[in-house]
């Protein structure tokens, strides 16, 4: 009979190659499509409450989704780094990532200029994209932090999923589980090592059972029905 172990289980074995011991199993979180609309429809409704930077946060978290960025790489962002005339947004990537111009994409840029109307009229002087209201400066990481958890709780996200870099997480699985091509994906997140990409093109069950089905329907297989 044959017995199916998860890389967890073999991980015990004294028996098994020294390359699997050593392997680690990471358990990436990441939203669904589903979690991420509900998560950015949290911010809209924070306006009928009285939220002031509802747009700030929204442009910020759609960014960080659509881009992968990390906390870092939006905190840090001027109003410098996006070019409306040529569609192009500048990433200075963190970690020692590839840093360069991105294609802005076009679904955004309404969004990008009501932001930037409002970012105007406040006045501000700081050349940050993403203004602290507090201090006129940058925001910080722990600012965008504590403002993905308050909006994550209100969406109903599963606590273990509310911290912002789920979303690094989740356009990577979501580009990865549309099909797009493993150096494209690799490119868009900024990793200048392919293991840092590949992680995401794990199998998940859902894919693993439609990849199965398909395979079962193929020309060369015994029609026995």
């Amino acid at each position: 009979m044959f017995r199916f172990c998860s890389i967890l289980s073999l991980k015990s074995s004294k028996n098994m190659p020294k390359e699997i011991r050593k392997l680690k199993v990471n358990k990436i979180k990441s939203m669904t499509v589903e979690e991420v609309k509900r998560f950015l429809a949290a911010i809209e409704r924070s306006k009928e409450q009285g939220n002031s930077r509802y747009l700030r946060d929204r442009t910020m978290f759609t960014l960080m989704y659509l881009y992968g960025l990390r906390c870092l790489e939006a905190a840090d962002m001027t109003t410098d780094d996006i070019d409306m005339g040529s569609s192009r947004i500048y990433i200075a990537a963190a970690k020692n990532g590839h840093s360069g111009f991105y294609h802005l994409k076009a679904e955004i840029k309404p969004l990008l200029r009501q932001y930037l109307a409002w970012r105007n009229q406040q006045g501000y002087k700081s050349p940050a994209l993403f203004v602290s209201s507090k201090t006129g400066k940058f925001l910080d990481t722990r600012q965008v932090r504590r403002l993905f958890a308050d909006y994550a709780k209100d969406a109903r996200i599963p606590l273990d999923k509310r911290h912002p870099h789920v979303l690094r997480h989740s356009i990577a699985v979501h580009m990865a589980d549309s099909k797009v091509d493993v150096a494209v994906v690799q490119m868009h997140l900024r990793h200048k090592d392919l293991r840092n990409t590949m992680k995401y093109f794990t199998i998940s069950s859902k894919k693993r059972d439609e990849i199965q089905e398909k395979a079962l329907d193929g020309d060369s297989i015994a029609n026995i029905w």
